[in-house]
């Protein structure tokens, strides 16, 4: 399994504070059965003060400590990058790393309350720049927990969405498991990653969720949520995933414009 989302670097964000609880949260992963974990700090958070120099810093830290204590675990760079409407010039400055440092996919954390105004011109324009949005854990945003037909918009023009694997399995609560697997049934969710912060407070681990998906929509699409499509984001190819099913939501005019738009762009 692919792990796309870990705070797994020590130091910078509220993931491991030390090196030894790094080493300790890489272990799990690994007995787990993940195979690569990319190491996605907070950036553009307003808390934590994280440059990219660091996170790639950091990535090579870990690399030697994993390679010194024996443990075979590929480490990547990214970062988990709140929502805002600068985030395309952050992008093209290099303020904040898309995953691998592969200038494909970046990884966009909401708030947890509210989606941001403008949130599907500021995801068109980076499409625009041949990024592609990875919406991380839209099921713990309370706008969506009431209404998971507002992803929609977001997924039909081209955005991808990623749960976290503790939401499948009850351990963020009620709301995020209902939202979760209502996300997943009506196959909006097409990567699932631990975002995993300490061994012991919120530990990595994709194996239960990975048997609750495919319990939910079939081994076959658990293989592409788990292995294939991270692979691909990774190597920054293009993603294909099942089209959603109808949601009661209606489509905005606006929404339909943005969809047309980018399929100017990319047809298919």
């Amino acid at each position: 399994m692919v792990d796309l989302h870990a705070h797994i670097l020590p130091g910078l964000d509220d993931g491991p504070t030390c090196p030894a609880e790094a080493l300790a949260l890489c272990r799990l992963a690994a007995e787990d059965g993940t195979t690569v974990l990319v190491a996605t700090p907070h950036m553009n958070d307003g808390v934590y003060n994280v440059r990219s120099e660091d996170v790639l810093q950091g990535v090579r830290e870990l690399r030697a400590q994993l390679h010194a204590s024996g443990l075979s675990l590929g480490i990547l760079p990214g970062a988990d990058v709140r929502a805002d409407g600068g985030l395309p010039e952050l992008v093209r400055s290099g303020e904040v790393l898309t995953v691998a440092g592969g200038g494909k996919y970046l990884m966009v954390e909401l708030s947890p309350d509210v989606i941001p105004p403008c949130l599907e011109e500021t995801f068109f324009a980076l499409q625009l720049m041949g990024v592609t949005p990875v919406i991380t854990h839209p099921e713990r945003n309370a706008a969506i927990q009431e209404r998971p037909g507002l992803l929609d918009a977001l997924v039909g023009a081209g955005s991808l969405v990623q749960v976290t694997a503790a939401s499948l399995t009850g351990d963020f609560g009620e709301r995020a498991l209902h939202c979760a697997h209502a996300l997943l049934e009506r196959r909006l969710v097409q990567l699932v990653a631990s975002d995993a912060h300490s061994a012991k407070r919120r530990p990595p681990g994709l194996s239960r969720a990975r048997a609750a998906v495919a319990a939910t929509v079939g081994e076959a699409e658990a293989i592409q949520i788990f292995d294939l499509r991270p692979r691909q984001i990774i190597a920054g190819e293009p993603v294909e995933a099942p089209e959603p099913l109808q949601s009661e939501r209606r489509v905005s005019p606006g929404t339909n414009r943005l969809a047309s738009l980018r399929r100017s762009v990319w047809p298919w």
